[in-house]
């Protein structure tokens, strides 16, 4: 069973998720939940840094108190683009 079947599998909890929207590609990314919304703030960088690293640009970031129904919402033209060489 590979992660995402994983994460498919396990119900996401209400709670500070960051929201981390990228221009180029064009997705939304949610990681969480934390503890508490001063604790995404805490962590938030790392996550960002891993995103530029894979190349993302225009990051916005908010701090939502919600229950994501997805961890990453690309158009799929977009995330195939993407993984593109």
């Amino acid at each position: 069973m590979n992660l995402a079947q994983i994460i498919k599998k396990e119900p996401m909890e209400k709670g500070w998720w960051l929201e981390i929207v990228s221009s180029q590609p064009c997705c939304t990314y949610y990681f969480g939940p934390f503890e508490s919304a001063q604790q995404a703030i805490l962590d938030q960088d790392g996550y960002i840094e891993d995103l530029v690293n894979e190349g993302a640009q225009g990051i916005t970031v908010q701090i939502q108190w919600c229950k994501p129904k997805e961890l990453t919402i690309c158009p799929k033209d977009e995330l195939a683009e993407s993984f593109q060489m």
